[in-house]
């Protein structure tokens, strides 16, 4: 099934400069010297890294490169060292393998192993922001926050989120105009919390279909009914739609009681 009709987008120049610009306006607003991301060898991270390095210069770019076990994750950070050098900016590779070997004691089953992983990241991102005073760059797409695909106080804790309204279609699209490495364009997408893991074999969804539900319903005001009329998969639309309300806990302020 094709994407719907205005979900990609025309000229992907305006986007690019808006980002670049929403970087480099942060980044003098806040008078920090730098900012961090984690760089995994995906298309997200190499993406932000990429529009990073435009928007305030590749000196002044931080990529942590933080695989569980850096032989088991070889060819993503090979990726994600190749990406550093051809952009010039800074990159720190940071094993996790003995962090995590630590909560061995707790006996946790796969996903909270992941996002114990994913937690450890955010720790050393904001280790090295607090020690360099600098930003920590987020890497989520609209896609994955809208359906709660990411960890919370993992990768869905950092400052500020370049790509959060680019659906994963943008970002294919996006990339290849920048000039991302086509090995990294045409990798399956993976959030690198479990040896072999992808994320539309996680989901169970490809991301041209999430894109096409989540664009109908957000930018085209559809409802569950009219999305599966449109003839897209009954059990995927409710899916959708049932990961974006249990997930919403991620997206919004912390709870606490009124007392006044």
């Amino acid at each position: 099934m094709e994407l719907p009709e205005g979900l990609r987008i025309d000229d992907y120049e305006k986007p690019r400069k808006i980002i670049v610009e929403f970087i480099r306006g942060y980044v003098e607003k806040t008078k920090v010297t730098g900012v961090v991301l984690g760089l995994s060898g995906g298309i997200d991270s190499s993406l932000v890294a990429t529009l990073a390095c435009e928007a305030i210069g590749s000196e002044r770019v931080l990529g942590l490169l933080l695989p569980v076990d850096a032989k088991k994750d070889k060819q993503n950070v090979a990726d994600a060292r190749e990406l550093a050098d051809s952009l010039g900016m800074t990159h720190d590779l940071f094993e996790l393998k003995e962090a995590v070997s630590a909560y061995n004691s707790l006996g946790l089953e796969k996903v909270a192993m992941g996002n114990l992983a994913a937690r450890l990241r955010m720790v050393t991102w904001y280790a090295r922001a607090n020690q360099e005073n600098r930003l920590v760059l987020g890497t989520g797409n609209k896609t994955e926050l809208m359906i709660g695909y990411f960890t919370k106080y993992g990768d869905g804790g950092t400052d500020i989120l370049p790509i959060g309204e680019l659906y994963k279609a943008n970002v294919w699209d996006l990339s290849t105009h920048v000039g991302v490495p086509d090995t990294i364009v045409k990798k399956a997408p993976s959030a690198g919390l479990w040896p072999g893991q992808t994320d539309e074999g996680e989901i169970g969804i490809t991301y041209g279909e999430m894109d096409s539900i989540l664009f109908l319903h957000f930018e085209r005001g559809l409802s569950t009914d009219e999305i599966i009329d449109r003839g897209y998969e009954e059990s995927k639309v409710k899916k959708i739609f049932r990961m974006m309300k249990q997930s919403a806990h991620k997206r919004e302020p912390l709870p606490r009681p009124e007392i006044r």
